[in-house]
């Protein structure tokens, strides 16, 4: 088997087993809303958005869709006590 073939091969398997594998240290992504934009961040665990309700509650459907997306490779947002 050549290089390549066995790096496609790896590259598969690295994907199928995304779950135990892949962990996201961070991202920034921005989401169009309904009537404005925002900016949704995770670092290391911590979750951030630029929306009213983030910012008064430490959650919100922008982070609550990310982590939707994003699954098992991000550790789930909690809400502010």
């Amino acid at each position: 088997m050549d290089a390549i073939a066995s790096r496609i091969i790896k590259a598969r398997q690295y994907a199928a087993e995304r779950d135990q594998r892949i962990h996201v240290v961070s991202f920034e992504v921005q989401i169009d809303g309904e009537n404005s934009n925002h900016q949704v961040r995770y670092n290391r665990g911590e979750w951030g958005c630029d929306c009213e309700e983030s910012i008064r509650r430490g959650i919100c459907a922008h982070i609550m869709a990310m982590e939707e997306i994003m699954g098992d490779s991000v550790q789930p947002a909690m809400v502010a006590a």
